[in-house]
């Protein structure tokens, strides 16, 4: 019996025939009675092992159910719910309208059911083993689709499908290999989307999908060794997107142009995704953590897409932190993208072979990176000038100290006084020291400081009349011949860094 296909039925009396001839099974009875009362068929309380007379059900019996009925057998308003049966025969509702929730929980069906474009309150597939999966592309479906702790061997298709409630697969097994395991591109789901603790084998595809709810894949497994284990391009989630806890990931996860409104997250779980893009993707608010470092693997690895860079990841992030009130990450974020952009575009100079155009970049980036941190640290100049000018004022200490310094005016050079100092029988090894002696002629000149010498060297915008007074000597000792030449070194360096430094600070070079 089990193995005789049932025919085409449309009326009651096709199925009073099948009746008048002992043809049902004994669960095809059990549903029809079950119809008529608006109960559950119970013909098991799990997947059925095997096919027996038992529990099998056959498909066109089903169908006329599921549609209704007809005038002579008004199905209307009861819906088919069935549990534990055996379903044989292809499900073929392409197009067609459900009076009522179709519900086949813990069944086994062998064939893959036709549901394109079905109108229907709710589908129901709890706990069932659907050996060769579900296509209910376009299907528009006013409550719930629950597909929790099913089997699904083959592609679970709702591409396109307009879904009122949830989308359910908690701890369902998708399954098709590196196939497509669960297709919901193009849908628009108004309530959450939940594959918690799902283990799907194939690729997961939204792109283009609307989710009102939130979408969760917490602690979920998703494995699909040539393409997409998840591809969410253009998906837009109105609540909160959950990526946390994930156990394994295998396979490209793709969140370009995707909107989140919370993105909940963790480092272990990113850690796990070997391919993944997160160019374009936007999100409101994020829930995860703020820590750097974790944060940088998490950019790095994302914005890298087809062996380029893009820099709009790290835009994105620091755009969030900033307006959470993580300033000094953001900030953080924003220099690494500097120095992640910069660094590609080197490479570009490199292998376009223009080693030139190359190593002026390198200069460029990092005068820059050490001068004000590409704009986004500015206090550098400062901590550069500070170096610059302990330079200056240690080459001019020991300078002085050895008496390599002389006036810097040309009159008191040849004076008697000074000649007296410096070259006379009675000259001294420190003239400019003893110069400014209140005995000598030079007690009312510019007294040295060596700090003060070293600001007006190095800070262009400073003048302390130091170095208007007072010159090393090319011809005393090397203290004096070296600070003659490196001062021209340090005021070249001191206005390069000072004027980088104004214009970070004035937005001239601007931080982006």
């Amino acid at each position: 019996m089990i193995e005789t296909p049932l025919p085409r039925i449309a009326h009651w009396a096709d199925v009073q025939q099948l009746i008048d001839m002992n043809a049902l099974t004994p669960a095809e009875h059990q549903l029809i009675e079950a119809v008529k009362q608006g109960k559950w068929a119970e013909v098991g309380s799990a997947v059925p092992k095997s096919k027996t007379v038992s529990v099998t059900m056959r498909a066109p019996l089903l169908q006329y159910l599921i549609k209704g009925g007809c005038n002579e057998f008004d199905a209307a308003g009861t819906g088919v719910q069935v549990e534990g049966a055996w379903i044989v025969g292809k499900v073929d509702l392409n197009f067609a309208s459900a009076v009522g929730s179709i519900a086949l929980v813990n069944c086994h069906i062998e064939e893959r059911p036709r549901m394109l474009q079905i109108t229907a309150p709710s589908l129901l597939f709890k706990g069932s083993a659907l050996a060769k999966g579900l296509n209910a592309q376009g299907a528009d479906v006013v409550g719930d689709v629950v597909v929790e702790g099913a089997t699904v061997e083959g592609e679970l298709c709702l591409s396109g499908a307009n879904i009122g409630g949830q989308l359910i697969c908690t701890k369902a097994q998708l399954l098709h290999g590196t196939g497509n395991a669960l297709n919901v591109q193009g849908a628009k789901i108004d309530g959450d989307v939940f594959l918690r603790g799902s283990n799907v084998e194939g690729g997961v595809l939204l792109s283009g999908a609307e989710v009102g709810g939130q979408l969760s894949f917490k602690d979920a497994r998703l494995r699909n060794a040539h393409g997409y284990a998840l591809d969410m391009q253009r998906t837009v989630v109105k609540e909160g997107f959950y990526w946390q806890q994930v156990e394994n990931v295998m396979g490209r996860v793709d969140l370009t142009s995707a909107h989140l409104a919370d993105l909940a997250d963790d480092a272990e779980s990113w850690d796990k995704c070997d391919e993944l893009c997160l160019v374009g993707l936007t999100y409101d608010v994020l829930h995860g953590s703020a820590d750097v470092d974790q944060r940088l693997a998490w950019l790095e690895k994302g914005a890298l897409w087809d062996d380029e860079f893009h820099p709009q990841p790290y835009e994105q992030l620091a755009k969030v932190l900033r307006e959470s009130g993580h300033r000094t990450e953001a900030t953080s974020i924003l220099f690494d993208k500097e120095l992640a952009r910069r660094k590609a575009i080197r490479g570009r100079w490199w292998m376009d072979r223009k080693p030139f155009r190359w190593f002026l970049q390198l200069c460029w980036d990092y005068m820059l990176q050490f001068t004000i941190g590409f704009g986004h640290r500015p206090q550098r100049s400062f901590y550069v000038l500070v170096v610059l000018v302990s330079v200056a004022w240690l080459f001019a200490h020991f300078a002085w100290k050895e008496g390599d310094f002389a006036p810097n005016v040309a009159v008191l050079l040849i004076s008697d006084d000074w000649r007296a100092l410096a070259q006379g029988p009675d000259a001294v090894s420190n003239p400019a020291m003893v110069w400014g002696d209140a005995d000598h002629a030079g007690k009312d000149y510019e007294t040295f400081h060596s700090v003060a010498y070293a600001v007006d060297v190095v800070v262009p915008l400073v003048s302390l009349g130091q170095d208007a007074a007072w010159a090393p000597s090319t011809n005393r000792g090397p203290w004096g011949w070296h600070l003659w030449w490196l001062r021209w070194v340090l005021t070249v360096l001191g206005w390069i860094v000072t004027a980088i430094g104004a214009a970070a600070v004035t937005g001239v070079i601007r931080k982006d």
